[in-house]
């Protein structure tokens, strides 16, 4: 079974609909294409639809793209946050030197 799920790139980026791809592997494969503004997936079920339906996947699947695209954003804005506490605790580690 083959089922084409649509994001809107404006809404969502590539990259959280590639890591929510690779972490369903284990009910289905994908194909991501770029069409118009929209990110396309050609989601294929094959011989591994076990358990739920088809239905309930691609609604999990809509779940995990979410939560991978508010992980980057998330983790794009806590940046220089983390760079400055690391930054900080290796300064204390002697392993830069002061000049």
């Amino acid at each position: 079974m083959k089922v084409d799920v649509t994001f809107d790139s404006a809404a969502f980026s590539v990259d959280a609909v590639k890591m929510a791809c690779y972490r369903f592997l284990d009910r289905f494969t994908s194909d991501i294409e770029l069409r118009e503004g929209r990110i396309v997936c050609h989601l294929d079920f094959g011989d591994k639809l076990a358990g739920p339906s088809p239905d309930a996947h691609v609604e999990s699947f809509k779940k995990e793209v979410l939560d991978q695209d508010l992980r980057l954003k998330l983790k794009a804005e806590t940046e220089p946050i983390r760079n400055l506490i690391l930054a900080h605790a290796f300064s204390k580690t002697g392993l830069i030197a002061d000049e």
